[in-house]
């Protein structure tokens, strides 16, 4: 009889072990199984807060810094992409664009005419002006990087519009276009390519949307806006 007591309670302790062996099992195979989840959440996020998609602005404010092509000549500020963009998307864009302006001359007024504002994004339309003045792309690429830095260090997001092309200066654009393109993938910057909308596969301005063949006309300034709004919405 106590033989069999034993044996009956061997058997009960027994099972109750291999009961708990299951359990904490199962417990573990669960952990790791979410675990495993979350490290592929983690890697998802982590590649996709890399993407200029998702990158949320700490507000709707727009600076534009540019050259001519952001200011709107030979027109005005009224009649630029820039308001045509803010009247799409309802937001406030910040047109600082002047003329005669170089990838240098952008980055020393960065900080006056960007930080200062306080928005959430930042386009920078650099380019165009130093294939005309025949900038080296090396300074260009400095002058870039560091406001595309500047922005950073501020949390405004930077987005890079690439210069459109412009009649004599095709070979020295294309250079900075493709430089810029390149960059910003490394970077997971947002770009703007505005000769989509502007021009045709020769580089000339598609009908109706320039008045000189150099720059925009009213017409243009809208496609150039409307197109922005699409990217940026």
């Amino acid at each position: 009889m106590r033989t069999y007591r034993l044996e009956l309670r061997l058997i009960q302790v027994a099972s109750a072990l291999a009961v708990i062996v299951l359990i904490l099992g199962f417990l573990g195979l669960w952990g790791q199984g979410d675990k495993s989840s979350g490290e592929k959440a983690g890697v998802q996020e982590t590649a996709g807060s890399g993407t200029a998609a998702i990158q949320t602005p700490s507000n709707s404010k727009i600076v534009a810094l540019g050259d001519s092509f952001t200011l709107g000549y030979p027109l005005d500020a009224e009649h630029s992409w820039t308001q045509s963009l803010a009247d799409a998307l309802k937001i406030t864009v910040v047109n600082k664009g002047k003329g005669q302006q170089t990838s240098k001359d952008l980055l020393a007024r960065f900080d006056k005419d960007v930080v200062t504002e306080k928005p959430g994004r930042v386009i920078i339309f650099a380019g165009t002006g130093d294939a005309i003045q025949g900038v080296p792309l090396k300074d260009v690429q400095t002058n870039i990087g560091a406001m595309v830095e500047k922005a950073k260090s501020s949390n405004i997001i930077p987005v890079l519009a690439l210069p459109v092309w412009y009649s004599g200066y095709q070979q020295g654009i294309k250079e900075i276009r493709d430089w810029e393109v390149d960059y910003a993938k490394k970077q997971s910057i947002m770009t703007l390519d505005f000769s989509t909308v502007l021009f045709d596969d020769n580089k000339k301005y598609l009908n109706g949307l320039s008045s000189d063949g150099k720059y925009p006309n009213a017409k243009g300034y809208k496609a150039m806006g409307d197109y922005a709004a699409q990217v940026l919405k």
